[in-house]
């Protein structure tokens, strides 16, 4: 009888430890899981970023391109006898990019 009720045990010990044995491989495979998403996630993340620094650097140097064109045609513009003017129309146009970066920057 002795013998009986150790066997049982076993077998009662056996199934309670396979059963952890699943469960703990169910646990640590929705982890891996989870994990992988969220490592692909942030690589995704980190793509859109570079892709938005890149073009936000790109749009910058063209922007500044642009201004310095802008400020050089209307000093061609305006000739030798007025380069006074122009360059205080130059400085105005400047002060009022500034105005409204500032601006801006107080509405966020």
């Amino acid at each position: 009888m002795a013998v009986e009720g150790s066997e049982e045990t076993d077998d009662r010990l056996t199934s309670v430890l396979t059963a952890l044995a699943r469960v703990g491989s169910t646990v640590g495979s929705i982890l891996a899981g989870g994990t992988a998403q969220l490592m692909a996630a942030q690589r995704h993340e980190l793509r859109r970023l570079a892709a938005v620094f890149a073009f936000a650097l790109a749009a910058a140097l063209f922007a500044c391109a642009a201004t310095g064109f802008a400020a050089y045609s209307i000093l061609l513009a305006l000739g030798e006898e007025h380069r006074a003017a122009a360059s205080a129309l130059i400085a105005a146009g400047f002060a009022l990019l500034s105005g409204i970066a500032v601006l801006c920057l107080r509405f966020r």
